[in-house]
């Protein structure tokens, strides 16, 4: 687990689904679930720089890399899923969980060794028709807690989703 890791609190999920189970709007009230990359996804970058340490441009990269990786973050809140990057200038994009149709949980093999692996998440968003959450630890937890949490907003929201 990173050190970022707020691990799913039972409590605050059932009060999150009360909170969320009125049918008028209500700002959101606290973050559920944050996480930053893990370093895991770098492994690639982090090998080939070992192997060249005699020149400079491996290594340059793979600092870039662990200072990109390092910056992103992900958070979760009982209505949104924002993402946090950028080194130098930071970027935010948000995502509203009421438009997620469905998600996906793999990884790599070598995620897999470190216990880590990705979140697919398909939505029904114009400008982020696809959102993966890289290299985070216990992936299957989050992808049920967003499931839960997109579902209640749903209903929340009184949005139905059609397939035509």
């Amino acid at each position: 687990m990173n050190a970022y890791d707020y691990p799913p609190d039972q409590a605050r999920l059932q009060a999150a689904a009360r909170q969320s189970s009125d049918a008028t709007y209500q700002p959101e009230r606290e973050m559920l679930w944050a996480s930053s990359e893990g370093q895991v996804a770098n492994f690639w970058v982090y090998v080939l720089a070992a192997l060249t340490c005699w020149l400079i441009i491996p290594v340059l990269w793979a600092g870039y890399r662990y200072l990109v990786t390092a910056r992103h973050r992900y958070e979760v809140t009982d209505q949104r899923f924002l993402e946090h990057s950028g080194i130098l200038v930071h970027r935010l994009d948000t995502l509203e969980l009421y438009r997620i149709v469905d998600i996906e949980v793999g990884g790599t093999p070598i995620q897999s060794l470190f216990g880590c692996g990705q979140v697919l998440l398909h939505t029904r968003d114009k400008t982020t028709p696809h959102v993966t959450i890289n290299a985070i630890a216990s992936p299957i937890k989050v992808a049920d807690l967003i499931r839960d949490l997109s579902e209640r907003c749903r209903v929340a929201k009184g949005v139905r989703a059609v397939d035509v």
